[in-house]
């Protein structure tokens, strides 16, 4: 247990000290990589925080599944569309996203404190006097672009839960902000460093299925 605390905590502190990767098209022995766009995340709650939210998932996502090299992410920059990427017609993909093979949709679906029962009792939720789990739901549809009809690769809802003790609920993220040390350390840093690694995760292992057939 120490040990995954120990790794969740590291990969919280690399995602959010990074910049991003140097990424280059090609592997080093000539292959190409997959293309592979990243959307922005589509966040469906109404949890309130000083940034957004979507922006912080979609920077830590790109940060992180770019770290093993083996693929050329697109950034979010290059990602605009309006039609809903999660309705059966896939035909628009394809002139949206022109030269890519894949194409990565993120929603957040759940964002919320529950508090922690005991002996399956429901509790009132007091500020600062309850332990909480942070429940977190991603909507996850990976598309294949690389034929004449685009493709569903993957479809899946990633949920996580993070623990959060009273103790450390009192922090004013007004102050704690996205993109400092302290919010790479903060409950809710950690929190989201740990759903994106199995996020990015997923992804990757399925992008490198769908390339390999």
């Amino acid at each position: 247990m120490r040990y995954l605390i120990a790794l969740v905590f590291s990969l919280a502190l690399a995602a959010c000290s990074k910049n991003g990767n140097d990424l280059t098209r090609f592997h080093e022995d000539g292959r190409a990589k997959p293309v592979v766009t990243v959307a922005s995340v589509i966040d469906a709650t109404s949890f309130d925080m000083p940034w957004s939210i979507s922006e912080e998932l979609t920077t830590l996502f790109i940060s992180r599944i770019s770290e093993g090299k083996s693929l050329f992410v697109v950034r979010k920059d290059d990602a605009a569309y309006t039609e809903n990427p999660f309705s059966p017609d896939l035909s628009w993909m394809k002139r949206e996203f022109p030269n890519n093979e894949f194409i990565v949709f993120l929603e957040l679906t759940e964002h919320e404190n529950v508090p922690v029962t005991k002996n399956n009792k429901k509790t009132v939720a007091v500020p600062f006097e309850t332990s909480v789990h942070l429940k977190m739901g991603v909507r996850l549809r990976i598309v294949d672009l690389r034929n004449a009809a685009p493709q569903i690769v993957l479809q899946e809802m990633i949920r996580d839960s993070y623990f959060i003790p009273k103790s450390d609920i009192p922090i004013d993220y007004s102050r704690t902000v996205w993109g400092s040390d302290e919010y790479c350390k903060s409950p809710m840093g950690i929190a989201h460093a740990q759903l994106v690694e199995e996020i990015s995760r997923r992804v990757s292992e399925y992008i490198h299925l769908a390339k390999s057939r």
